[in-house]
């Protein structure tokens, strides 16, 4: 992990967390199935039949609702967010504050969608970039997007998703893990170069994923999410290893850094008052980068 608690030598961080936990209120979906009343959905059950089951989402918290506060870790084994039978469907958190995102880990509940690109924000939600696309087969889902590794800071490309299997309902199978740190692998910079902020996460799932055919029977074709875990640890530009609770927010909403090496401001982007005799830069590892006390 990066939570190097000593920050002495050079780039310390706070610890991660999963970020969705305490924000169900920032957590969003553009499409939920029986927001306006029971709503049916086919699906396969053994060899070639099918089976029907409603969904109603007028109360969340009914056996029956597959609302997008169902996809957190602690909602629990039966619960997913499941959306209408339409696409695209973007699901969007908002954290309000600079964070450095650690890992996205989207556990799909079959089949898993053939297309979706992850975004971020680092203005609220007013402009978003793509941090990767994501298909079974790039080039007809998103034409014109590389689909090598990156080998600058500021490349985009297209991970192509390995097959799905012969069970396309499978669970284990379903599971997408995104890490920003190792799409940059081959870029020729020091790591704390690669950390990139956002204030705000976006998944958009593109294109549905392939049902089977079923000879005499029609089976619904949705998007569907057991869980959803963004981890990530506020963003101190490596001069801090804890966050400290904003006042008016719960515990899990870490969003202020308690800045060391006389750095200052909620991200520690700057130096303290009276320690401006050298420019601020974000610490490195093996150099702080302390900022230093102008001589009286």
């Amino acid at each position: 992990s990066q939570a190097t608690s000593s920050c002495l030598l050079g780039a310390c961080y706070p610890p991660s967390g999963d970020l969705v936990l305490g924000r169900t209120q920032q957590l969003s979906a553009s499409s939920t199935c029986g927001l306006t009343g029971s709503e049916v959905y086919c699906t396969p059950y053994q060899q070639r039949r099918m089976k029907c089951c409603p969904c109603d989402s007028r109360n969340p918290e009914g056996q029956l609702a597959h609302t997008i506060q169902d996809v957190l870790s602690t909602a629990g084994p039966d619960r997913w967010w499941q959306s209408q039978k339409v696409s695209p469907v973007t699901i969007q958190l908002d954290l309000k504050n600079l964070f450095q995102l650690d890992s996205l880990v989207l556990d799909f509940k079959g089949p898993r969608p053939q297309a979706l690109v992850i975004e971020r924000t680092l203005d609220n939600g007013r402009t978003w970039q793509p941090y990767v696309y994501m298909a079974t087969h790039c080039p007809s889902a998103f034409p014109g997007v590389p689909t090598s590794t990156p080998l600058k800071m500021d490349d985009i490309y297209c991970y192509t998703l390995p097959p799905v299997g012969y069970d396309l309902y499978k669970d284990h199978q379903l599971q997408i893990h995104f890490r920003p740190l190792e799409q940059y692998m081959y870029v020729p910079v020091p790591k704390d170069q690669k950390i990139e902020g956002l204030t705000g996460l976006r998944v958009k799932l593109v294109q549905l994923g392939e049902v089977p055919e079923i000879p005499g029977r029609s089976l619904s074709r949705f998007f569907a999410l057991k869980e959803m875990r963004v981890v990530g640890r506020c963003m101190c530009h490596g001069h801090a290893n804890k966050c400290l609770p904003d006042t008016y927010t719960t515990f899990s909403n870490n969003i202020q850094c308690d800045c060391q090496h006389n750095t200052a401001g909620l991200n520690c982007e700057r130096c303290a008052d009276l320690y401006n005799d050298l420019p601020w830069r974000a610490a490195e590892e093996g150099n702080p980068h302390v900022c230093k006390r102008k001589p009286l």
